[in-house]
């Protein structure tokens, strides 16, 4: 009997929507945004990032070390030399927002001390894009002393990266670098880099503790909210536990349960909107997950990160770097997709492999708790 009427108020339910659509009342996940206060056009992820970057001083920082950098270039600012300060951390942990800070920071106390940011990604392959280096060359030159910002080493080629350092290290006589990594890369990469460019010492970005997460998150809702939304603790806990407290993966979580929460027809601030949010995410689990893989697995992981082309890895490729028979390493790109770990995305014959972003960071952990590569 209770099925039946499970069935018949579903039936109940599903006509008086087509109904309401008939008459014209479609829901609307943007309305329904404003309707809770909050604005559509602020609850978009670039729109929060480039808030943030644009307006540092309203965001939860790593000061410790925020800190410990501008001991380094206050440190610079009275000698002549070139250093470098690697920052590293995993994906989503807040690289870019901390250089935007700093130099954020330095323009109201220093503005004489001349600044300039690229993104390492702008130092393609010398020969496809070796104007840029040499436009940025030309740039520095003239410059007497001057704080350079390279981004998202990553996803450079390391050998034009490196060629880039080297490019810059020679034309400026006093230049403070600040380059940005992840750990794998770093790991992989840093012998080659402090060849060129020594390590005056290393900037490691942790997630933040549950206390910086939560205010953060109220910062995050307070930029969407223009009346101010009172999200009740225990939403905000529940998306930290997921997150770890990396702030990518909280603003993505964050968003992602308000879209949960209207699709679902929950109440705002419900953590069922979290879990369904989270689950959809593959954050469910992940933390397990990620600490039960093979070494195999995790060389593989790693292989894909270091491989630095956005739309992935082929198997074929794979096969050459590990060397190891196509059906072992098809079969564990089968079990890591499986887990949520990987995703896939045909081109033309051939099929890409890549870690998915939400995934990123905890496979990063995992790798640079490894302490090297052994690929």
């Amino acid at each position: 009997m209770l099925q039946m009427d499970d069935e018949q108020d579903k039936l109940n339910r599903f006509q008086e929507a087509f109904e309401r659509g008939q008459e014209g009342k479609i829901s609307n996940y943007e309305d329904w945004l404003q309707d809770h206060g909050i604005d559509c056009k602020k609850a978009d992820d670039e729109y929060l990032q480039q808030y943030f970057q644009e307006n540092p001083e309203k965001t939860v920082n790593h000061e410790e070390e925020l800190e410990e950098v501008a001991e380094y270039i206050g440190f610079f600012s009275q000698r002549s030399n070139v250093y470098h300060l690697p920052v590293i951390g995993v994906t989503g942990v807040g690289k870019t927002q901390f250089i935007r800070t700093v130099s954020n920071l330095l323009g109201h106390i220093e503005p004489e001390i001349e600044q300039r940011s690229y993104r390492a990604d702008e130092f393609l392959e010398l020969g496809k894009e070796e104007e840029r280096i040499f436009e940025a060359r030309d740039e520095l030159r003239d410059l007497d002393k001057v704080i350079v910002y390279v981004d998202d080493c990553e996803w450079a080629e390391s050998e034009s990266l490196i060629e880039s350092f080297r490019i810059i290290e020679n034309v400026v006589d006093d230049a403070f670098l600040v380059t940005s990594w992840t750990p794998e890369y770093w790991i992989h990469h840093r012998e080659n880099a402090e060849a060129v460019l020594p390590s005056s010492t290393e900037i490691h970005l942790s997630p933040f503790p549950e206390k910086d997460s939560l205010k953060a998150l109220n910062q995050i809702i307070k930029v969407m909210s223009d009346d101010g939304v009172d999200l009740p603790e225990a939403f905000l806990e529940e998306i930290y536990r997921y997150s770890t407290g990396i702030p990518r993966v909280f603003t993505d979580l964050l968003l992602a349960s308000l879209r949960e929460t209207f699709v679902k027809e929950l109440e705002l601030g419900s953590t069922d909107s979290v879990n369904a949010a989270a689950e959809k995410l593959n954050l469910d689990g992940v933390e397990k997950t990620v600490y039960d893989l093979s070494d195999t697995k995790v060389t593989i992981l790693t292989h894909m990160l270091l491989w630095n082309h956005r739309d992935g890895i082929r198997p074929s490729q794979l096969v050459d770097l590990l060397d190891r028979d196509k059906s072992t390493v098809s079969y564990h790109l089968k079990d890591l997709q499986t887990e949520g770990l990987v995703e896939s995305e045909k081109q033309g014959r051939s099929a890409y492999y890549r870690v998915k972003n939400q995934t990123k960071p905890f496979i990063q952990t995992r790798i640079a708790q490894n302490g090297e590569y052994n690929g």
